[in-house]
């Protein structure tokens, strides 16, 4: 007996959680002392490159062309707003917070995905989706008020530090959350694999410009390419099967899936990043709350 799209759907979007969770950890390696616009760079190629071959596998080329000029305009935001823009700054986050306090805050991004389904897609929250969020917000708050990680060596631990992180992680919730429904629009023309290499593209090519601009001599060192390698197949694996989850439930409920990510994180950092990331029972109480908000979303 096969399985229902319901079960499909949640099972893609778990996978893809999975996938972002061990991410943060490989990002967080690459970023020692490199440039973070710049790794952003090399990450998204790689990810473009990997995710591309595997679609073209499986996809004829007619998919990859958009079908409508609105369809090629939400893939083109998608790319902007998820793959460059949400991703600069969440690599911010995790570099000035860790994976454990950025993580949770980005996850957040239910909330936004569902004011924007409602107005964009007609998907109206229900009660429950409504009481998950409410206890989003309550982890969210005890997260910010959890003591902070150890700052890396040669890296500020002063307030405004760490303060830059906090308002890039929030940011990286607000960007998650329209981009969910960037990516849901496109791919109701495209087939989800060939909008997921496309948007990488697009993100790569928006980085890559502002990188030239912005961090023109900005250096990575050889020691965070095997972590750059790494990360790019972690997000492989996670951003065909985000976008596939959306074919087959709500997008509230793929973000929400997504956003259960902490639940993967905290207990990682406590193995392999003790110390640095300084995990305290109200972290990980805050990151609890985020999964029981996610549940009730789900």
């Amino acid at each position: 007996m096969g399985l229902d799209s319901h079960t499909i759907g949640i099972l893609f979007a778990t996978a893809a959680a999975l996938a972002w969770a061990v991410f943060t950890f490989t990002m967080k390696m690459a970023l020692r002392g490199a440039s973070v616009i710049k790794t952003t760079v090399f990450v998204n190629a790689l990810n473009a490159i990997l995710v591309t071959a595997i679609a073209l596998t499986i996809v004829p080329p007619a998919e990859f062309i958009p079908k409508s000029a609105e369809s090629a305009v939400y893939l083109v935001l998608a790319g902007i707003f998820h793959i460059a823009m949400a991703r600069l700054v969440f690599y911010i986050a995790i570099q000035r917070l860790g994976p454990n306090r950025a993580l949770p805050i980005g996850s957040s991004y239910p909330i936004v995905t569902a004011v924007s389904a409602a107005l964009m897609l007609g998907e109206r929250p229900t009660p429950q989706i409504l009481a998950g969020l409410i206890i989003l917000l309550g982890g969210i708050t005890l997260i910010v008020r959890a003591e902070p990680g150890k700052a890396e060596p040669g890296e500020p631990a002063t307030p405004a530090w760490r303060m830059t992180g906090w308002a890039c992680a929030a940011a990286t919730a607000f960007l998650w959350g329209i981009a969910a429904i960037f990516f849901k629009k496109a791919a109701m023309e495209l087939h989800p694999l060939a909008v997921s290499a496309l948007a990488l593209w697009v993100g790569f090519a928006a980085v890559w410009l502002a990188a030239r601009w912005l961090d023109p001599d900005g250096v990575v060192p050889s020691r965070s390419w095997r972590w750059i390698a790494l990360s790019a197949c972690c997000q492989t694996v996670a951003v065909p099967l985000y976008t596939l989850a959306f074919t087959y439930i709500l997008a509230v409920r793929v973000s929400a899936i997504a956003s259960t990510q902490p639940l993967f994180v905290i207990p990682l950092g406590w193995l392999f990043m003790r110390e640095a990331e300084n995990i305290t029972p109200r972290l990980i109480a805050g990151a609890a709350l985020v999964v029981g908000g996610t549940i009730l979303i789900v």
